[in-house]
């Protein structure tokens, strides 16, 4: 993120866009919780978020120190090989973390939620340090300048819905 960001307050900006469409994403997976688990709602967004946010700062560490990029490669935005190569080594990093949670506690739906919410939190801020790139060199071309985009379209239809969906299970 030091990379990529220049002003302490887009980082907090950026921070504030992670906790809000981490949020979106708990919020959209809750009836899954509700159908396994009788967890409290507090606790499981908390732990959600939490494990979104890990998943990010685990992206963001292997973009600035494990596989550092100069900053001239990403005036035009992540390198399509690279962002694959990074995407590619974390899903196996979290299959073996998964499979070893799977081992320990023989709860495969756990193991499962943890590689989802890893590898989403790390897609999320991925998503938000592309946008901010594309924002910031002002690209005319990009879906940046459209009303509302095919993925707020999908949030804004799915929150209703799996809350919905959750409810009718639990009854």
């Amino acid at each position: 993120m030091g990379k990529i960001i220049d002003f302490f307050w887009h980082k907090v900006a950026m921070l504030a866009m992670m906790f809000y469409y981490s949020i979106f994403f708990t919020t959209i997976c809750l009836p899954l919780m509700w159908w396994h688990y009788r967890i409290q709602t507090t606790n499981y967004y908390i732990l959600s978020v939490f494990t979104l946010f890990l998943g990010g700062f685990v992206f963001n560490i292997i973009l600035t120190k494990i596989n550092p990029i100069k900053v001239e490669d990403i005036r035009e935005g992540l390198p399509k090989s690279f962002v694959i190569k990074i995407f590619v080594g974390k899903f196996v990093l979290y299959l073996v973390s998964g499979y070893a949670i799977d081992v320990l506690t023989e709860n495969v739906f756990l193991s499962i939620y943890f590689l989802m919410f890893l590898m989403s939190g790390g897609y999320l801020w991925f998503c938000i340090l592309r946008g901010y790139i594309l924002a910031r060199n002002n690209n005319k071309d990009c879906e940046l300048n459209s009303s509302i985009t095919w993925q707020g379209k999908v949030l804004l239809f799915s929150v209703p819905i799996s809350l919905l969906i959750g409810y009718l299970i639990l009854l």
